[in-house]
């Protein structure tokens, strides 16, 4: 009779336990009530799209062209403070004084107008993510729409996922189709 009742108890039990969790899976949302969201990798969508690519390319030329402006604008200040230095030697202090000051006063300008170059150099690569992005708005929208997403976040603020939410790769592929390497920025 013990094993009865026992048997009896777990079967109550069990029971309980499944109508319970009906009762909770009909208050949890279902599959087709959640948000579609998916992941974009922002850096990727730009560096790996044409547009990407071909601004990439000439922003690397431009940085070269300057790193060996700058070089060379480095090594003729040089043979000029060495030479000022030589006369240092030959002229009285308030002339050799004058001269320094005025060299000194043409590397400051030199030093603000390479920094401006970089800055602006900078500055292009930003204009050119902005554009690209705003080209790409519409591709992605009709990506959100044919796919039925209602969010997409950049994968580096998410802690975790798995692969298949990420859209990156085929919003390339539209863009390029759409933009291929895209306007250069002093055309625009």
């Amino acid at each position: 009779m013990g094993r009865f009742l026992h048997r009896f108890g777990i079967v109550a039990i069990l029971v309980s336990l499944l109508h319970s969790n009906e009762t909770m899976a009909q208050t949890y949302p279902t599959s087709d009530q959640f948000l579609s969201v998916a992941t974009i990798n922002q850096d990727r969508l730009f560096s790996e799209s044409q547009f990407g690519k071909s601004f990439n390319q000439k922003f690397q030329n431009d940085a070269t062209l300057l790193t060996e402006e700058n070089r060379r604008i480095e090594n003729e200040l040089a043979i000029e403070e060495s030479d000022l230095t030589q006369k240092r030697k030959e002229l009285q202090n308030i002339e050799f004084r004058k001269l320094a000051e005025v060299f000194n006063n043409k590397v400051e300008i030199i030093r603000r107008d390479q920094s401006q170059k970089l800055n602006d150099l900078n500055a292009s690569r930003i204009q050119a993510q902005r554009a690209f992005f705003a080209q790409a708005k519409p591709i992605i929208i009709d990506m959100m729409q044919e796919l039925g997403i209602q969010f997409i976040l950049n994968d580096q603020a998410i802690f975790m996922s798995g692969n298949s939410g990420d859209i990156t790769d085929e919003a390339i592929q539209r863009i390029d189709k759409v933009l291929g390497a895209g306007v250069p920025l002093d055309q625009q």
